[in-house]
């Protein structure tokens, strides 16, 4: 009787801990020169990660490799939440690789194409600031509309509005045609788009601004449904078109959030010389940064120290 009762509560144990372990399985490793915390307790050297554990940075920076071959880079001061395939970033800033891993970072998603990089910081009040290191960064919101297709090299800032995705978009670029319907690509956030509306017609070759709304639509392209169309000028001119093909912004995201909230408002507001200073997609203040902007998370000499698999 005593025995069948031990072998009861063993596996009573062994079962509680096989569900536990299902929770919150291993995802990777940490490790830093110096010290950091998980879930708030101190470290010191490395440690293994477990679904769901908040890492948090102090003065050194952190490196995660993850279990599917992701690599990513905490830089001081920062804070994360780690999972399998994503990271969750409420703090400081973030350096990752492809490896189908991706940084949410308010209500973006940032996920580098192939084997990219990207550095992702999370700025004050509410701005995210995207770079893309190496390769495509693509940038979407939480609805999954397509925010911006960063090219390598290039910085873009995002402000999430407070009127969220029901705000109205603003975009701008060179009206055109193809396969029977009518795109514009916006010249901040490169992202083509399909204009439906009154009066979309007649400005058709001609660079204009758009406000409507934002629909996504399937093979990665948004509808927007024009409620307003104010032409910039009567050609798209080969120097406007080459600069956003570069993905480059005119004005900084201190600019763009002013101008942000009186599109929000429902107006049109002005535009720069060259290229636009902003554009509003998905409830989202696009905005091109300062150039050299990015910064890298560590500097080339702070290697990071060899994992040993020791765990918390």
């Amino acid at each position: 009787m005593k025995s069948t009762v031990q072998a009861q509560i063993a596996l009573i144990l062994v079962a509680n801990l096989s569900l536990g372990m299902a929770a919150a399985p291993a995802v990777g490793v940490v490790s830093a020169w110096g010290s950091f915390t998980i879930d708030h307790s101190s470290i010191t050297g490395n440690a293994t990660l477990f679904e769901g554990n908040e890492v948090e940075t102090g003065r050194a920076s952190s490196r995660l490799q993850l279990s599917t071959g992701a690599r990513v880079q905490l830089a001081a001061e920062s804070r994360g939440i780690v999972y399998r395939d994503r990271l969750v970033l409420e703090k400081g800033s973030s350096r990752f690789e492809a490896g189908n891993y991706q940084v949410e970072a308010l209500s973006l998603k940032i996920r580098p194409e192939s084997e990219g990089a990207a550095q992702v910081t999370v700025r004050q009040p509410g701005m995210v600031r995207v770079a893309a290191l190496t390769g495509p960064v693509r940038v979407t919101a939480a609805n999954g509309v397509l925010l911006a297709k960063l090219q390598a090299g290039h910085t873009v800032d995002f402000t999430p509005d407070a009127s969220g995705p029901a705000a109205p978009a603003l975009v701008t670029g060179c009206l055109e045609t193809g396969s029977g319907k009518y795109l514009l690509t916006d010249e901040v956030s490169l992202v083509r788009f399909e204009i439906t509306g009154a009066g979309v017609d007649k400005e058709v070759g001609h660079r204009v601004q758009i406000a409507g709304t934002v629909t996504p639509v399937p093979e990665s392209m948004s509808r927007i449904h024009s409620t307003a169309v104010k032409e910039l000028s009567k050609k798209c001119s080969t120097r406007i078109k080459g600069a956003a093909a570069a993905g480059v912004g005119a004005a900084g995201a201190a600019g763009a959030a002013g101008a942000g909230g009186a599109a929000s408002g429902g107006a049109i507001g002005a535009i720069g010389s060259a290229i636009a200073s902003h554009a509003v997609i998905a409830g989202v203040i696009v905005a091109g940064a300062a150039a050299g902007a990015a910064v890298a998370v560590v500097k080339k000499e702070d290697k990071s120290p060899s994992i040993s698999p020791s765990g918390r």
